[in-house]
């Protein structure tokens, strides 16, 4: 083991000394610009090419490089993600699907409980391509002045704070099993100790190549013939001609209306269909009379029905639309939505199976148990700059540091274990890309920008999400208290309600006499995810910020 990598540079140390009162449980508040991510170095980066003159786009893009670096365990170069671009006109929406997707050979016996850290759940990366082609079309900065800028902010390394030091220590099996992996961030085969500067000269090179020759490198050349190596070492299908291949899409995103106010969100297979479904359905209760979910017993059954709802057409329908028919303009109706609100029990929580009319080869699925994602892995950044212009990104390694095997200095993904082999709909099959939860969202009020806001956390990212919106506009939290508020999560396929334990016990009787069966679990536990929020006042403009105190991340603004 290297022992300078965990030498602490005096540069770190003086930031961090300056950054650590604009995070925690305080908004950070702007008016010419904001970003927020899950690390304070990445948003401190991302924030410094604002005010270097970039816009949202190159802010989002810097800050996705540097936090693949800073967070290694939820995202970077070995993984996929989407963003949500908008560039201050309601017809510039734009939506970048840079998600894994299947490799031409795939296993027809792939056990995802029992090979989840395996070359064989690998899928082919997006993330290279993915912000390559945001930067291209969406940004003012080049790549290789991007990526320039990037080593220079991820040369000297990091240090090891709290909460990556737990996440290492619980997935030490994993890191363990593959050598490069953990030379990286283990010291003597040992998680290291918190305050530890890790220095990962791999990615500071992996990164001068991308600057130079660009995303060719990657998926056609030194770098592709690396990734299938070691792929091929470990028994994986991926080859090099999936790597070149890979090309992102560039979608319109998904549009609904929650009181009035203009929902934008992730298309299929992302999860913005069931955002919108969901709140379609708790349109048809007054929730601000009600009063909040964390105070009121009936505000809370009736949200975990209306998700329960929710996951359960989404489990039963959204798949990769390339492949499969997806009925949106179902699932995202309200017609559609007081149907499900029909069979709302106000008194008693029920079972919920998908809408009525589903097609032959689904209505077997309907009665398949589907196994619970518990990882709460994945990462996610909002940006707002000067002119108003905006991006909510969320990317991914699946579950945390993917399939722990890493090559070039990232760990590849393993996407594999998101297919569903019961579903249909959710089928592994070559070029296919897994449905998955995230949900890169915005807000739009009488046509102006109101909300940026993403999550982590596997299968509570589409409740976190939902819970913000209705605490904010609803209930009437300012970002911070929405983001703060106790968490919980309504779904069709799990066993138990999880909640956190801020919620008094009374509360929690009351609704195990309604039939939830309550888990109890930490106070700000990130099983819940790490959702990172802007709201803008449309009437003043001014950005207020908030990080998800369940991450280590950092809301940053600045004022001209």
């Amino acid at each position: 083991m290297n022992g300078n990598r965990f030498r602490r540079p005096a540069s770190v140390a003086l930031f961090l000394i300056c950054i650590v009162p604009l995070s925690g449980f305080s908004a950070v508040t702007g008016n010419s610009g904001m970003v927020v991510t899950a690390h304070p170095m990445a948003s401190a980066f991302g924030l410094e090419i604002l005010k270097s003159g970039g816009n949202a786009v190159d802010a989002a893009v810097g800050s996705a490089l540097a936090i693949g670096v800073f967070e290694p365990n939820a995202s970077g170069l070995g993984g996929g993600g989407a963003m949500l671009v908008y560039l201050h006109e309601p017809d510039s929406l734009a939506y970048i699907n840079y998600y894994a997707r299947a490799p031409r050979f795939v296993p027809t016996d792939f056990d995802g409980r029992r090979e989840y850290a395996s070359a064989a759940a690998v899928l082919v990366p997006g993330t290279v391509a993915g912000l390559h082609r945001a930067l291209t079309d969406y940004g003012t900065f080049t790549w290789k002045d991007m990526l320039n800028r990037a080593i220079d902010c991820v040369r000297d390394g990091f240090p090891l704070d709290e909460k990556l030091h737990r996440i290492i220590f619980d997935s030490y099996e994993k890191l363990q099993a593959f050598p490069q992996t953990a030379d990286t961030y283990l010291v003597d085969g040992l998680p290291p100790e918190i305050g530890h500067i890790i220095i990962n000269p791999r990615i500071v090179h992996t990164l001068e190549v991308l600057a130079e020759e660009g995303p060719n490198a990657f998926y056609r050349g030194a770098f592709a013939d690396s990734i299938e190596s070691a792929i091929r070492l470990y028994g994986g299908g991926l080859r090099k001609e999936d790597l070149a291949s890979y090309s992102p899409r560039v979608v319109g995103p998904l549009r609904g209306i929650y009181r009035n106010r203009v929902i934008v969100s992730a298309p299929p297979p992302q999860s913005g269909l069931t955002v919108i479904e969901t709140l379609n359905i708790l349109e048809h209760k007054n929730l601000g009379e009600m009063g909040p979910y964390t105070s009121n017993v009936r505000t809370f059954h009736f949200m975990a029905e209306a998700m329960k709802r929710a996951h359960a057409d989404r489990h039963a329908y959204l798949g990769d639309p390339e492949f499969c028919d997806v009925p949106v303009e179902i699932l995202t109706s309200k017609a559609f939505a007081m149907s499900r609100y029909k069979t709302i029990r106000m008194k008693k929580a029920e079972p919920s199976i998908p809408m009525d009319t589903a097609p032959a080869d689904v209505a077997p699925f309907m009665k398949t148990k589907q196994p619970v994602d518990e990882h709460a892995s994945t990462t996610h950044i909002s940006v707002v700059d000067r002119q108003g212009n905006a991006v909510s990104l969320t990317q991914t390694l699946n579950q945390f540091w993917g399939s722990g095997l890493s090559v070039c200095g990232f760990p590849l993904n393993n996407g594999m274990t998101v297919f569903s082999g019961a579903n249909p709909v959710n089928r592994v099959s070559s070029g296919r890309q897994p449905r998955t939860t995230i949900a890169p969202t915005m807000m739009f009020e009488e046509g102006r920008l109101i909300m940026v806001v993403g999550s982590p956390g596997g299968g509570r990212i589409i409740t976190t999400l939902v819970e913000i919106i209705c605490n904010i506009i609803d209930f009437g939290m300012d970002a911070d208290a929405a983001n703060n508020t106790a968490r919980f999560c309504g779904r069709k396929w799990a066993q138990t309600v999880p909640v956190e334990s801020r919620f008094p016990e009374d509360f929690l009787n009351a609704l195990r006499a309604m039939g939830h069966p309550i888990e109890i679990r930490g106070e700000l536990d990130l099983f819940f995810g790490g959702a990172q929020l802007i709201t803008i006042d449309p009437e003043t403009g001014t950005l207020a910020g908030s990080s998800d105190p369940r991450r280590s991340g950092t809301a940053m603004g600045f004022k001209p």
